[in-house]
């Protein structure tokens, strides 16, 4: 972990440190003078002339938040700014000044970046209310365990010392925090995938589809399964954001058969989602390397680019390869190149023809499941999808793209009744649109990205 790079921004000087201290005594006296039981007073302990720099305003916001939440009931009003000098928050409450700092005692005790949050409560008359002043201990120093303001006042530790410790803390925190929001949307899209009805071919919560192998319950086992992997890929690309994008693609290769493992374990040695451990697995593995570069959510295009990068690393299986899988088969055969092609490609099936017909669908009032059931048509109308070619060769598999586009002439009023209907043709044909299906997760992942806070 590279500290200065954590520590980047503009340093403050001996001078706007001494007056900002002045300034906020003074408006801590104005805000105690309009009235209120006591005063919050929050800062972050942040050693160092750089007091500003992105995951230091994030941990700020993680403790206001905290804030907000136990003391909403009580607050007057909220006061925050943000200056090189850092960030600050003064609330007023209608609170006795005991009762809110043993609050604040637990925040800063309780929350994992809780050392980071230097909590102030101050009376009517100006003065701080002591941890010992409501019986609890002081607090102690984050290095070496002994009475923090001894420490701070003979300077036991250097700043190098004590950055090395903030930076692994936040850096830590961050990346697992975002890793686990990463990992929830990749599990949703896997979840509404599978549980979209009716889906020709494929397994729903109607029917298996043309899988004697496998049900819906094996697809939630495995989903559950795959989703602290995909948290993991996303540390993969977090920790090793400096990596080439081929670096990063056998790093991430290397966790995927660990997720295959665990996917088999699950459902007994099925295969329901080796794919979208592939897909999906660059995709987390580029937000993670992308977010660590600057701290913040990229843009999806980045996303996109970094995975189609890693993507051609993976269709050197092409010609690297004697394995005989069925994607290795279909492009030896037919030069399709399945869901390798559409990662080197940046996914283009997923954002230009799943991503946009969800969004039309769900804001012309579609439910979500129908939406997804409709999606899946448009992408197989429109994508050589290699499951379909092995299960039933290139004619077949061209005749079910024109019968898909067929189906969705209308597609502002298309029945999913013809998509029931198309499912026992499936069955009995014993055909089923796999392939389709992933683009289909990948497409729900982009779609529900918006609450990871991937930007367009």
């Amino acid at each position: 972990m590279d500290v200065k790079r954590i520590f980047s921004g503009t340093p403050a000087t001996p001078a706007e440190l001494l007056l900002r201290r002045e300034s906020r005594a003074t408006r801590q006296r104005e805000l105690l003078e309009s009235g209120c039981s006591c005063l919050i007073s929050f800062t972050l302990n942040i050693p160092g002339a750089i007091k500003q720099f992105p995951l230091a305003r994030a941990a700020f916001a993680d403790g206001l938040a905290q804030l907000h939440f136990f003391f909403k009931e009580y607050m007057i009003a909220e006061e925050t700014v943000e200056l090189v000098t850092g960030c600050e928050a003064f609330l007023t409450l209608s609170l006795p000044a005991k009762h809110a700092k043993e609050i604040a005692v637990s925040v800063e005790t309780l929350h994992p970046l809780g050392r980071l949050f230097d909590i102030d409560i101050l009376l009517p008359s100006g003065q701080a209310v002591s941890r010992t002043d409501t019986g609890l201990p002081r607090r102690k120093c984050f290095l070496c365990g002994q009475d923090a303001k001894i420490c701070g006042r003979s300077r036991a530790h250097s700043i190098t010392e004590l950055q090395q410790w903030i930076g692994e803390l936040l850096n830590s925190y961050f990346r697992d925090q975002a890793a686990q929001r990463c990992a929830v949307q990749a599990a949703r899209a896997m979840l509404t995938e599978v549980s979209a009805t009716p889906k020709p071919g494929l397994v729903d919560r109607m029917n298996s589809g043309a899988h004697q192998d496998m049900d819906f319950f094996t697809f939630l086992d495995s989903s559950t399964a795959l989703s602290p992997w995909f948290s993991q890929m996303f540390c993969v690309g977090w920790d090793h954001s400096d990596a080439t994008p081929q670096q990063l693609f056998h790093l991430l290769r290397f966790v995927g058969r660990q997720a295959e493992s665990a996917m088999l374990l699950a459902t007994g040695g099925v295969n329901t989602q080796k794919g979208l451990i592939f897909s999906l697995g660059l995709l987390c593995g580029a937000l993670g390397s992308l977010h660590a570069r600057h701290f913040a959510p990229p843009p999806l295009n980045a996303v996109l680019a970094l995975c189609g990068e890693m993507g051609h690393c993976a269709c050197q299986d092409f010609s690297n390869s004697a394995a005989a899988t069925n994607g290795l088969n279909c492009y030896r055969t037919y030069q399709v190149a399945g869901i390798r092609g559409e990662a080197a490609a940046g996914f283009p099936s997923a954002v230009m023809i799943g991503l946009p017909s969800l969004q039309k669908l769900c804001a012309a009032g579609r439910s979500l499941n129908d939406a997804a059931a409709i999606t899946l048509m448009r992408l197989l109308a429109e994508v050589d999808d290699t499951n379909m070619i092995k299960r039933g060769g290139l004619e077949t598999a061209k005749r079910c793209r024109k019968q898909a586009n067929d189906i969705l002439q209308d597609t502002e009023n298309i029945s999913l009744a013809a998509l029931t209907q198309l499912d026992h043709q499936y069955i009995q044909n014993n055909l089923s649109p796999g392939g389709c299906a992933d683009l289909l997760a990948i497409s729900l992942m982009l779609f529900f990205s918006s609450l990871y806070g991937l930007t367009s």
